[in-house]
């Protein structure tokens, strides 16, 4: 039989990444006997474009809430919007039957924000640029 081909890529095709999450499901499956991964996704549109400007995407998964993604415009920080859609992720994953939430932020990001809504700080580690950290939170739904 001949070797795997790896290929290194930053541009890989929709389909190609879907085949591993498809083989990591499946394994995950045959594993847990769970199949409950979904996407949870938090759309801000602009009200005068109807463009999404911001929002919060991540998945569930065997009890476990992941966000992945949170941005606002700063046009759209400061009002509660950010509060409001956290609440919201934290909810539905309730509702999804999950027990923790895991996310990563910046420290120039919005750590202190996470703080404010409850959620540990379990770990950091340095990040470029020098000076800079990421940092990893939970929080127990």
């Amino acid at each position: 039989m001949d070797a795997p081909q790896i290929v290194l890529t930053d541009e890989p095709e929709a389909g190609e990444l879907e085949a591993i999450r498809r083989g990591l499901d499946a394994f995950n499956l045959a594993a847990s006997g769970i199949d409950d991964r979904r996407v949870i996704a938090l759309l801000v549109k602009d009200p005068a474009t109807g463009q999404v400007a911001g929002g919060l995407n991540g998945r569930t998964s065997r009890g476990v809430l992941f966000i992945d993604v949170f941005f606002l415009p700063a046009s759209m920080r400061g009002q509660g919007l950010g509060s409001r859609l956290l609440q919201m992720a934290e909810d539905e994953g309730r509702r999804r039957g999950c027990r923790t939430g895991l996310l990563h932020t910046n420290n120039f990001q919005a750590p202190e924000f996470y703080k404010k809504h409850g959620w540990r700080e379990y770990g950091q580690f340095p990040s470029d640029p020098p000076g800079t950290s990421r940092i990893f939170f939970s929080k127990e739904l």
